[in-house]
């Protein structure tokens, strides 16, 4: 005969309330870690960059891309010496262009 106040089914097995009792302790367990972990991050967390460090970062960018403008932008010799020189990008456009019409009219009239 069975005992109305054991907590275990037929056979040794867990009843309900010893199952409801189980999952509400893990639950309690895993909301505490969870606390635990929330209250840890929270006054560690890394602070969000500041607006000097970005606005630093902002002019270097600016600095570069004047740079870079400037170079594309320019005549200026690459090497005196072997005669390189250094050609604003649309003129070099129209230079490799017209150099290309050249080639193809060469080729067509050989034909």
């Amino acid at each position: 005969m069975s005992n109305p106040h054991s907590h275990h089914g037929p056979a040794g097995e867990p009843g309900e309330r010893t199952l409801f009792m189980s999952a509400l302790g893990w639950i309690g367990v895993m909301l505490v870690f969870a606390f635990i972990v929330v209250v840890a991050y929270l006054p560690n967390r890394p602070a969000s960059p500041d607006a000097a460090a970005a606005a630093e970062r902002y002019e270097i960018r600016r600095e570069v891309d004047r740079e870079q403008r400037r170079l594309i932008e320019r005549y200026q010799w690459e090497d005196a010496n072997a005669g390189i020189v250094r050609l604003p990008i649309e003129r070099a456009m129209e230079l490799t262009v017209e150099e290309r019409r050249r080639t193809n009219s060469a080729r067509l009239t050989s034909d």
